[in-house]
């Protein structure tokens, strides 16, 4: 007797896949270590938003930065100039490994006070502070802050720039670690780093538990549950470290990853144990495995391909972190298939069930029976009610789903954390007694060409900052003229005095990094800050900034004169990428539905027929986004992958049934019949995979970072949602009038049909 393939090279396939185990934890050591959640990074180069932000870093320099305060950090403290030292040392006392690669520059109230009284302006204290309100210093004229520039290597460890400045802060300078302060976009995106990962390492124990204990409900038998968990923890494994291999970074979309593809390879494995254990029923122990690849082989390869399909369809967008998982998830799924095919079948080869499933007992018979009988009775009401239910189905699915014509998205990084984290009650205290932390960056160029001196520019600088600064939505502005001396009015002689020592100051402001000079313009910078927080929306910020300047340049320059406004900044990055999400989720969930729709037509062979099939699967999206376009409610970047990878979940259920009712069909059973044999097979299985995936994704819900939290919920009720529309709305539109009209039995079929099928 020949043996099987897998009994021939059971061996081989479990030593060389254990032979991949250092290599697959090394990659999720690495793929955990280094992640980049950088929110300016999140849109493509060719972005004209990522292309002016770019521009104004060449001219300007790094705006990547910490702000650094404790409770009594005044002016007159020291410790503050010694923790800037402490960071940026002076050249000769740099020592190797001092930490001090990871910070560029320090700047402090304390340093700016001095250069506002000794520099061009020479302003009285009391005058150089007042300037400094809003930006440096807080309300209370005292209280004020450290600004550190990070370094290309701090960017690339923001984490561990962050250890570093909490570390510096507490041992080397005595600030107790319950007053330090600590905000800005790097503090921000490090705490993302640090957030999502904890959310997956806190929750991802009890998601896979419950997904294993819905899989031992199924299987009841310890030993193909195991097999089941070995596969699925190697799935995950191996998709995670494809990360580090590949050259990717973990971000917060990608902790998502292992979570997905071990859930999906629990409810595969689950279908493949299955068709096993009928194997064995049918047939014995011998070739049982064989046996199940062949069956399940068709089955679990659609779900697998629909899946990544839709997981697929989000590389057209051009959030990065979307990107990214798109590409990892619909390359683990596909990674996945082969695990489950290969590993799998190997253990159950080389450890088969001992005791095989007796025939069913008479308990066991009556038990199925009365499923059966239940499930019938159900599918029955939805025949008889056909006309309602699916009216109502469709109306929900119109009705609510016309909200998301007025869906909108969240993408603030502030809005990634509960309400009571650290990170927002310390960004609250930079408010109130600093400053806001959020900057939009206002860039005048003027034409060197122009009759424009330097005094009238730094006029117009002062004049624009004046306008921007009288906003409600912004805290404080600084610029050159911020630095510069007060510049009266007067005689043509004391212009001309007042734009020689302007002159003569060039390098200063230079130097500090509100003027840059180039061969054609003279561009000053103006930095505000603007209020930041769950209720502000940039867009109207930024709009109302725009309309304000704008509006300005054209009544103040004269005639010939023309000066060029660009805004950029972190505020414009975030409104831009968070347009770029909505658009996105748009863009991707057209294509899944395109590509899943193909599949679906010609495994149907009918354009009609798989489009009718579509609907039950754009259910739950429409429904359930729908619904949070009418209530208002925001997605943000964890809930925009949730329909792609919900719709190529739901195809699977909707095939399995589309299968059973076609085979109904073309033995000759009314459409009745065959719906209800249909119901019969499938509503088990489809409530089955649905209670393994569902609970287990909701359990993220429980998680305090919101990206996480909100995936894991609307997975839940993506899911509920699409059984809800296989096992109600498409038996419904399959008993109506259309069900007949466009899955009518081949001609062949029909020829050999002894019972003709009935219509609504």
């Amino acid at each position: 007797m020949n043996r099987s393939f897998y009994a021939r090279h059971a061996w081989r396939i479990i030593v060389g896949l254990m032979a991949l185990i250092p290599a697959i934890l090394w990659g999720v050591q690495q793929t955990f270590e280094h992640a980049n959640n950088n929110v300016s990074q999140w849109l493509p180069q060719d972005y004209p938003e990522t292309r002016t932000y770019q521009e104004f870093r060449r001219l300007f320099g790094s705006d990547d930065m910490a702000v650094v305060s404790w409770e009594d950090c005044t002016l007159d403290d020291d410790r503050l100039e010694e923790f800037a030292l402490e960071l940026v040392p002076p050249p000769e006392k740099r020592r190797p490994g001092d930490g001090s690669e990871w910070f560029q520059e320090v700047i402090t109230g304390q340093r700016v006070l001095e250069d506002l009284m000794t520099g061009p302006s020479k302003l009285p204290r009391d005058a150089a502070i007042g300037r400094l309100v809003g930006t440096l210093v807080g309300p209370d004229r005292k209280t004020t802050c450290a600004v550190v520039i990070l370094s290309k290597e701090g960017d690339e460890d923001r984490t561990g720039t962050l250890d570093a400045l909490e570390k510096i802060a507490t041992t080397r300078c005595g600030i107790p670690p319950d007053k330090l302060r600590l905000g800005g976009d790097a503090v921000i995106n490090a705490a993302i780093d640090i957030e999502s990962q904890e959310a997956i390492r806190k929750w991802i124990a009890l998601s896979w538990g419950l997904a294993l204990a819905c899989a031992w409900l199924s299987l009841r038998r310890v030993k193909l549950t195991i097999m089941v968990l070995i596969v699925s923890v190697y799935t995950a494994g191996l998709g995670t470290a494809m990360v580090h291999y590949t050259g990717g970074r973990m971000n917060l979309l990608l902790v998502l990853v292992p979570v997905l593809l071990c859930v999906l390879t629990i409810s595969a494995s689950v279908h493949l144990s299955n068709y096993y254990r009928d194997a064995i029923r049918e047939c014995g122990i011998a070739g049982a495995p064989v046996r199940a690849v062949a069956h399940g082989w068709t089955p679990c390869a659609l779900s697998a391909v629909t899946t990544a399909l839709g997981v697929g369809s989000l590389l057209v967008s051009h959030i990065e972190p979307v990107r990214a998982f798109g590409i990892y998830s619909s390359l683990g799924i596909l990674l996945s298939l082969a695990i489950s095919f290969s590993l799998l079948p190997t253990l159950m080869e080389k450890w088969p069930l001992r005791s095989p499933p007796s025939g069913p007992t008479a308990s066991a018979q009556s038990s199925a029976e009365l499923r059966d009988r239940v499930l019938a009775r159900i599918a029955g009401a939805i025949i008889r009610r056909r006309v309602p239910v699916a009216t109502v189905c469709i109306a929900l699915l119109v009705g609510l789903g016309c909200g998301v014509a007025f869906l909108d998205t969240a993408i603030q990084p502030i809005r990634f954390f509960p309400q009571d984290s650290k990170w927002i009650k310390d960004t609250k205290w930079f408010q109130s007694h600093v400053a806001p932390l959020v900057t939009v960056e206002v860039v005048l160029g003027f034409d060197k060409q122009s009759k424009l001196g330097m005094r009238n520019q730094m006029q117009v600088v002062r004049d624009v900052e004046r306008r921007i600064h009288a906003m409600e939505e912004v805290g404080g502005t600084i610029s050159a003229a911020t630095f510069a001396p007060s510049l009266n009015p007067g005689r043509a002689i004391r212009q001309s005095a007042t734009n020689a020592m302007l002159e003569r100051h060039r390098e200063f402001f230079v130097s500090q990094g509100y003027l840059n000079e180039t061969g054609r313009e003279d561009r000053w910078r103006i930095t505000a800050r603007v209020y930041g927080g769950r209720d502000v929306y940039y867009d109207q910020v930024l709009v109302a900034i725009e309309g304000r300047v704008d509006e300005f340049l054209r009544k103040r320059m004269p005639p010939g004169q023309r000066v060029d406004a660009v805004y950029t900044g972190s505020a414009p990055l975030v409104f831009a990428a968070q347009q770029e999400l909505l658009r996105s989720l748009m863009r991707s969930f057209c294509l899944a539905f395109v590509l899943i729709a193909v599949v679906m037509v010609l495994l149907l062979r009918s354009a009609s027929a798989g489009m009718l099939a579509m609907l039950p699967n754009i259910f739950p999206m429409m429904v359930t986004f729908g619904l949070l376009g009418w209530i208002g409610r925001p997605v943000d970047v964890g809930a925009m992958m949730t329909a792609s990878v919900a719709l190529g979940i739901a195809v699977d259920d909707t095939l399995h049934f589309l299968t059973w009712f076609r085979r109904g069909l073309m033995r000759g059973d009314t459409r009745e019949e065959a719906i209800v044999e249909a119901y019969q097979r499938c509503a088990p299985a489809m409530t089955q995979t649905t209670l393994i995936a569902g609970p287990s994704m909701a359990v993220f819900y429980l998680s305090s970072f919101q990206p996480v939290s909100q995936f894991g919920l609307l997975m839940f009720v993506l899911l509920a949602a699409a059984l809800l529309g296989d096992l109600v709305m498409l038996p419904a539109l399959l008993a109506t009038p259309f069900g007949a009209r466009f899955f009518q039995k081949s001609r062949r079929g029909e020829a050999s049909a002894s019972k003709p099928a009935t219509t609504g």
